[in-house]
Order: structure tokens, then sequence, then C-alpha cells
């Protein structure tokens, strides 16, 4: 009697079978979409600060440093909030390609408000001029006490498809904050927050002016 399948035959069966195997995980996988966290993304402690240094050094000797020439001797860094994880939120982040520039999108942000106010839902984003590395310029209630500028603050934007990251820890001054030959544009009246976002760059507790 003659076997069902020879030996070879056998041998090929197997082969197709692992191959199959180990080949379907593979191919579902690049439809699993793994959910944006702050805790993954976000830069805080010993990476945020080596990012601030970095910047101190670059405003002190860099050409096109926004700090005047003649300050740049006694320029002695830029001070902060101290870092907290409350303010790296996640929102939904919408793109928006029929605005004009320097808007490129929305973002429906929850935040903690206030028992006299209620903060923005939606965050106007700005982009650079072809679109790209999208921020949000905000002014909140810590430029009316004199802790940051009164002109508002940015801060970058970690987009990955429609979900986003917006770290507070990250806000940053303008470059007009420290020098008037700067040009920033104005933060949008949709972001405007009557809370106290206490993250991210300030002016130092013995100056009113970086």
């Amino acid at each position: 009697m003659r076997p069902f399948l020879s030996w070879q035959g056998l041998a090929v069966l197997i082969a197709l079978v692992l191959i199959g195997v180990l080949w379907w995980p593979s191919r579902e996988r690049p439809h699993q979409t793994q959910p944006i966290s702050c805790e993954a993304e976000s830069l805080y402690l010993a990476t945020l600060q080596r990012e601030r240094q970095i910047k101190d050094s670059l405003f002190r000797i860099a050409p096109n440093s926004p700090i005047p020439p003649e300050r740049r001797e006694m320029f002695s860094g830029l001070a902060y909030y101290p870092s907290q994880a409350e303010w790296c939120r996640r929102g939904r982040y919408e793109r928006d390609p029929n605005s004009l520039l320097p808007v490129v999108g929305r973002l429906h942000l929850n935040l903690p408000t206030l028992d006299s106010c209620q903060g923005p839902a939606i965050l106007t984003v700005y982009g650079d001029s072809r679109g790209e590395n999208p921020y949000v310029a905000f002014w909140d209630s810590t430029a009316a006490a004199g802790e940051t500028y009164e002109g508002g603050r940015y801060v970058p934007l970690l987009v990955k498809g429609d979900s986003a990251i917006i770290d507070f820890n990250r806000a940053y001054f303008p470059y007009c904050a420290y020098n008037p030959k700067f040009i920033c544009l104005p933060y949008p009246p949709a972001n405007r927050f009557c809370l106290y976002i206490r993250a991210g760059e300030r002016y130092s507790s013995h100056a009113t002016h970086p």
C-alpha cells in the first residue's frame, strides 16, 4: 500500500504550516494601534533637564540667540516651574487642511477648571511655514500674575494620527519675550486660559523679565 504522502510531500506540508503560523501574526500586527501616553512619550527629569541645559548654552553662544549680545555674558540660564506629570495631557488632534497658515489643526483637550471659569475645550494649533511642527500658542493667568511672559507661551505637540500629547512642562517663551527685535505670532483668543498653568518656562523669582 502506497503512503498518502511521501516523506518529501510531508516535509513540504509541515514547512507550509510553520510559515503560515509565523507569518500570520506579523501580517496582523500593522493593524494594531498602540495608544499614545504621556508616560511613554513626554520628556521628564534627566532628559528634560539636559534639553534645558543645551538651550541655555545655545542662548549664550549662538549667533541667532534672542538674548541681546550685551546681556549674554551675564545670562545665567532660563527659569522653570518644577516638572509635574499632571501637566502632560493627551487630547484628540484634528487636522484642518483648509485653514490658512499658521493654523494647521485643532486639539480637543480636557484640563482642570476653576469654580469661576471653564477652560477652553478646543485649542487652535499652529504650524510652521510648511504646515509641520505643530504647537500651541497660549496665555494663562500666570502671565497676569507676572510669573510668565505677558504675550503668552508656546508648547510643542507630539502628534500620532488623531492623538496628541501636549506637555506644558515644555512650554517656553517666544523669542520676542527676550528681544523686541523679534516678531512673534500672538496666541489665538481660543487659547486663553483663566486657570494658572504653573509648568514650563517662567520668570525667575528675582526678575520681571528674562
